[in-house]
């Protein structure tokens, strides 16, 4: 049987219900964390908990309406713009 393909939103889709089903049985992030570095290539490194929570964060970002990366851009850009604009002047 082949395996089916999952979009990006699948992806994320999937990540937003199992937090939401977490909450519903009382496992924490904190849990959820400890399992994800677990799986990581240097389990119990500092590395693996950063990336675990860097997950986490940045779907419950998403869940929240909150766009950190394009976020971030923006502001880069626009640091960028008012340098130009300081060299011109």
């Amino acid at each position: 049987m082949k395996k089916k393909t999952m979009t990006q939103q699948g992806a994320f889709r999937k990540d937003r219900n199992a937090l939401s089903r977490a909450k519903k049985e009382n496992i924490t992030t904190a849990d959820i964390i400890n399992k994800m570095a677990e799986t990581h290539s240097k389990p119990n490194s500092a590395q693996a908990f950063a990336e675990a929570a860097g997950a986490i964060i940045h779907v419950e970002a998403n869940m929240n309406k909150e766009t950190p990366v394009n976020d971030a851009f923006e502001a880069i850009l626009e640091e960028r713009r008012a340098l130009r604009e300081a060299c011109i002047l």
